[in-house]
């Protein structure tokens, strides 16, 4: 099972265009290989949503790290290079958002469908824990108690991953932009109770 399938399914190239090739394809072999014996071995809870979240980008983005540290990268500099790879793949999840946006009353269609957004992105079957949804005017709101980046992260002993999860969100929300807003309170990466998520209606697109 290789990365090509995954979120980062241009890993291979790209680890290769910065190590060389040697060093990068050797890299990539042993990332792609923890990857399947984290993906074969991981209880995805009988949850397809979850399989997918996990096998897509928390799996990939948990063995790549795991392989550079364990193969003489300082945590700094493979913490950096796992943060330009999600970047670039949450900026890809953000021109498919923005590519699906309806074009007629977009906020009033997210806000009609927010629970079904809700257990598709944080599955409860998946750990994640949702509350206090609040829909309000223009403004959608709702927390989250418990994180599957969090739990995950720091089950593998890296919980510094979690805010690179975190900025991957972040950017792939953008692609709702301008008709609707994200922002993000706190986070539970960063030590707050919860993570207060708040989508607010914004602009229309200006025509071509």
């Amino acid at each position: 099972m290789g990365y090509e399938q995954t979120e980062l399914y241009f890993l291979e190239r790209d680890l290769c265009m910065r190590f060389g090739e040697e060093e990068g394809a050797r890299l990539y072999a042993r990332a792609a290989k923890l990857y399947t014996e984290l993906a074969v071995t991981t209880d995805y809870h009988q949850s397809t949503t979850l399989e997918t979240q996990m096998k897509r980008l928390v799996l990939p983005v948990v063995a790549l790290y795991k392989t550079l540290c364990v193969h003489g990268y300082r945590k700094a500099s493979a913490l950096g290079l796992l943060r330009t790879m999600t970047e670039r793949a949450a900026q890809n999840t953000a021109e498919i958002l923005a590519a699906q946006m309806r074009k007629v009353a977009p906020f009033r269609a997210f806000k009609r469908n927010i629970r079904n957004f809700m257990e598709y992105k944080f599955p409860a079957a998946g750990g994640w824990k949702c509350s206090g949804l609040q829909t309000r005017g223009r403004r959608i709101e709702f927390r989250i108690d418990e994180c599957l980046y969090r739990a995950i992260s720091a089950r593998f002993g890296c919980p510094e991953l979690c805010g690179v999860f975190c900025d991957y969100e972040r950017i792939a929300f953008a692609g709702l932009l301008p008709q609707v807003k994200f922002s993000c309170g706190g986070r539970l990466a960063e030590g707050h109770a919860f993570c207060s998520f708040c989508f607010e209606k914004g602009t229309r697109p200006k025509k071509s």
